[in-house]
């Protein structure tokens, strides 16, 4: 049993941030993009060419499978009823229509060499490329081509977008973009007629995934197997970890408090809650006790045995 002592008023303890990850669903292959259409989270079985999905709602989810025969699904994208697939090793992306009782994944576009991210805005799907590049097309044009949007300097790859209004972040790795690489994440105003490359965050190991909360942006970090995350209005280029002991984490998507995180060597998702809040009252689910209460001087707390990050 560990005991704590602070030496601050009791008030500082009025809200606590909870990180405890928690397996969601294990025993997959190699998931990798993940998106949600409601309370179902689909995802991608990379190494057998699959994309599945769970309802979060049951206590033990299980894996549904949607659409099989794929090359090698990394990420997603939903518009509507259409969801969008970025294949590495075909070479194309393709949709399958999720209200379907059996999807077919029909080409959308193709030539593409090995699209890696993806990320809507409006009516254009941006899509990164292991070619150092941003490619971008219209979805509403039943045969969309593709054009290059944003170039990237030698040795330099996107391994993951997300957009934050016309603010369009990327991760950047340096090497080939799929191993234990520095790395940052910037960002380019897509509105701007040359968009130019600013640097948001520093001293990254391979941010393979990006996802927005409010302000705060959570970064995974695949080679240093932690979740970190920097709030995009204050100017620091350092970010706090969120939660570390991960395993490979790559695709990230938020659920209500929920940050759902893609462990790909782990063949599992698992996720931790981001956004909620535990007042005193709430401490007793957790059999942690503060004593005395009230107090105006010392408090004791009793049964910490996860890590609490005061806010």
């Amino acid at each position: 049993m560990k005991y704590f002592y602070f030496l601050f008023p009791l008030f500082f303890l009025s809200y606590i941030n909870i990180n405890a990850q928690e397996d969601v669903i294990t025993d997959l292959d190699r998931p990798i993009g993940l998106v949600f259409n409601g309370n179902d989270l689909y995802f991608t079985e990379a190494d057998i060419g699959k994309i599945s999905k769970i309802d979060i709602t049951e206590t033990t989810p299980n894996a549904i499978e949607v659409v099989s025969g794929l090359g090698t699904p990394y990420t997603l994208a939903l518009n509507g009823n259409d969801l969008y697939i970025a294949d590495y090793s075909a070479n194309k992306i393709s949709k399958i229509d999720i209200t379907e009782t059996t999807p077919t994944a029909t080409d959308v576009v193709t030539g593409i060499q090995q699209p890696y991210g993806l990320a809507l805005n409006g009516d254009d799907l941006y899509i990164s490329t292991l070619q150092q590049k941003i490619i971008k097309i219209d979805i509403t044009v039943t045969s969309p081509t593709a054009t290059d949007f944003f170039i990237l300097t030698t040795d330099v790859y996107v391994t993951a977008l997300a957009f934050n209004g016309n603010d369009l972040y990327m991760g950047l790795s340096t090497g080939n973009g799929a191993g234990d690489f520095a790395g940052t994440v910037s960002k380019i105003d897509i509105t701007e007629t040359t968009p130019t490359l600013t640097e948001v965050v520093t001293e990254l190991d391979s941010p393979n995934g990006l996802a927005f909360n409010g302000n705060d942006l959570y970064i995974a970090e695949y080679s240093a197997n932690k979740i970190s995350k920097i709030d995009i209005t204050i100017g620091s280029t350092t970010p706090t970890d969120v939660v570390t002991g991960l395993f490979g984490p790559e695709g990230l998507a938020l659920n209500g408090n929920d940050l759902y995180i893609a462990e790909i060597p782990a063949n599992k998702i698992s996720k931790i809650a981001v956004g909620a809040t535990a007042g005193i009252d709430d401490l007793n689910q957790l059999d942690i006790s503060i004593y005395p209460n009230p107090s105006s001087d010392f408090v004791y707390i009793k049964g910490i045995d996860k890590e609490l990050e005061a806010i």
